[in-house]
């Protein structure tokens, strides 16, 4: 154990000791003035502290310090990646209020029923990929940076598949300190589909596909395609639901509508034993108050006192 405020734990030492010094004097005092007028062997006897309240100042101190410790818990390794399309074709109003907006709706239901110890990152495409939240299980943050998110440029959609590639599965030693290589991990794609730079989709599926990653999309937009007004113009905005089809299939996943189930049963727990440090600081706290309490119970059901 080590104290990440060490000035911390002294300090309390110090008022401790001054605390109990003053104590002491303050007592001796009162015993010499009762000693002139009564006999020594009435005087009333010292009556140390009872050992619940010495046991939580002990905690108290300890907790001043702010120690922290390396403990061993158990970890969810399973990932999961939203990839949502944030390009200029997501503001079409084929999906009310917009197709983006949709999207957005769909992650929050997505989330919903996923287990909450799994990890979920978030990578954005529109005119480039871009890792916009790393795989974590702090979903407040996650769906902060969800709701910022707003339609530009052209639809790089091989690029965002490659930037959650490299999040999901790293190249190199941090990739190898797993205890399995291949931790349960999935893309949950976002999208209209319709790709325009970047590369080739299905050609990233295929490394993706290498890489144990299964690939589930939710098309978005009607796959005629729609006119919709962007800004100051009307536009006609295309949709490829059949390029969504031949990605998920490349990488051994699959097309989802409403229902998740199937990517739920893909995200199965995996946890493995990890140590991390931890500040120890509140459980003492919490202890130390509960010692405090107790020895008040106990003063009270056997003598009728407070200490």
């Amino acid at each position: 154990m080590a104290f990440k405020s060490p000035e911390g734990f002294l300090l309390g030492l110090v008022l401790l000791g001054t605390g109990v010094a003053l104590l002491w004097l303050s007592h001796r005092a009162g015993q010499r003035r009762l000693g002139r007028f009564l006999d020594p062997h009435l005087l009333p006897r010292t009556r140390p502290l009872p050992l619940p309240y010495l046991l939580g100042l002990l905690l108290l101190l300890l907790a001043a310090g702010r120690p922290e410790a390396s403990l061993p818990w158990r970890e969810n390794l399973t990932q999961v990646m939203l990839v949502v399309d944030t390009s200029h074709s997501m503001a079409a109003d084929d999906e009310p209020p917009s197709r983006l907006e949709r999207a957005k709706a769909l992650a929050k239901a997505f989330l919903t029923g996923l287990d909450p110890s799994a990890k979920v990152g978030l990578v954005g495409f529109g005119p480039h990929g871009a890792l916009l939240f790393p795989p974590s299980t702090d979903r407040e943050g996650l769906l902060e940076v969800l709701e910022a998110l707003r339609p530009q440029g052209n639809t790089a959609l091989a690029q965002g598949l490659a930037v959650a590639r490299r999040a999901l599965r790293p190249e190199g030693p941090a990739g190898r300190d797993l205890p399995e290589a291949r931790p349960p991990a999935a893309l949950l794609v976002l999208s209209d589909g319709a790709a325009n730079v970047g590369g080739d989709p299905v050609e990233e599926g295929r490394a993706l596909a290498r890489a144990g990653l299964p690939v589930f999309v939710r098309p978005l937009g009607d796959p005629r395609g729609t006119v919709s007004r962007i800004g100051e113009g009307l536009f006609f905005v295309p949709a490829d639901p059949l390029g969504l089809l031949r990605l998920a299939q490349a990488t051994g996943g699959g097309v989802l509508e409403e229902d998740f189930r199937p990517l739920y049963r893909v995200l199965k727990p995996h946890r493995a034993w990890r140590r991390q440090p931890r500040d120890l600081s509140q459980a003492l706290v919490a202890a130390g108050f509960l010692l405090f309490a107790f020895g008040a119970y106990r003063s009270l059901a056997q003598e009728g006192r407070w200490p």
